[in-house]
């Protein structure tokens, strides 16, 4: 059977997980053999070079998008992320992947289909949810491989920054421009004791667990929801290498859970192309006339 074809919309690449997430996307389902691509709404790159990964399969329909869309239109299914209202170019089939802590809204079309990329997001936890865990993080990258020694504290204010009213002492910061790759930001987490977050629910955070740092969680509100140690506990990753606080009891068991993480991560990645055909066959049925 011919499966329809998928259009993901999405700002350009750029360091924000959610991004790295669409992108990585539309490369996974082209490796599996569907025909995937991208229509890039805006430029968050440093550059227009820069906004497609090389290292990705991600072929864009911005050249061709206003000539041909009502025939791409009669055929394709759009993925976009929760953010959107309404139907993003009077797309006639709409899944939106929930890349947040689910807020539902009366303009919400029920003809949509709805996946989440975490079993922690829907507003509505009771029954059961379609769910896409896809972590964009190169274990061949971060990773506590071969350290030598660990000379350094940092601190990532990310989307909590409002909630820094003191900064720990000596810690290098993380930015969002700094440091410049993600090559160089591994290898400073790599050196890294202990990051301090106050962006909860932030790969950076996942990241610096991976390379073997422990994570103290300055403030827990995810953008300006309330959020909490269970829903922490309910993400995939769990909370192995995460310190609710500093406390001596509370580093301590992050120090002796990080390795959790660590196992919870390679599961997941290496169960994704399972899960993704579950998405393929789902939302193709859905959309099936």
């Amino acid at each position: 059977m011919k499966t329809r074809p998928y259009i993901i919309i999405t700002p350009s690449y750029c360091v924000s997980a959610g991004v790295r997430v669409m992108h990585s996307l539309c490369h996974e389902l082209n490796s599996l053999g569907f025909d995937a691509k991208l229509l890039i709404t805006s430029n968050l790159s440093r550059s227009p070079a820069e906004m497609l990964n090389p290292a990705l399969n991600t072929p864009c329909i911005n050249g061709y998008f206003e000539q041909n869309w009502e025939a791409i239109n009669q055929d394709a299914i759009v993925i976009c992320a929760d953010g959107f209202r309404g139907h993003p170019f009077n797309a006639k089939r709409v899944v939106r992947y929930v890349l947040g802590k689910e807020i539902l809204s009366p303009e919400d079309n029920p003809s949509d289909y709805r996946v989440y990329y975490s079993r922690a997001f829907p507003a509505q936890r009771a029954g059961k949810h379609p769910v896409l865990y896809l972590t964009p993080i190169d274990l061949g990258r971060f990773n506590a491989n071969n350290v030598l020694e660990r000379s350094q504290d940092m601190l990532w204010l990310g989307k909590g920054a409002k909630f820094c009213t003191e900064k720990p002492a000596n810690c290098v910061d993380i930015t969002y421009s700094w440091p410049p790759t993600r090559e160089e930001l591994a290898e400073n987490l790599r050196r890294t004791r202990t990051l301090y977050s106050y962006d909860a629910v932030s790969a950076t955070n996942l990241e610096a667990v991976l390379c073997g740092a422990t994570v103290v969680l300055k403030h827990l509100s995810y953008h300006d929801w309330s959020w909490s140690r269970a829903d922490m506990e309910a993400m995939e990753q769990g909370t192995g290498g995460f310190a609710f606080g500093d406390s001596d009891f509370e580093l301590d068991r992050a120090e002796r859970t990080r390795a959790e993480t660590m196992a919870r991560i390679r599961f997941h990645q290496a169960n994704f192309k399972a899960r993704l055909l579950d998405f393929v066959e789902a939302t193709q049925y859905r959309f099936r006339d």
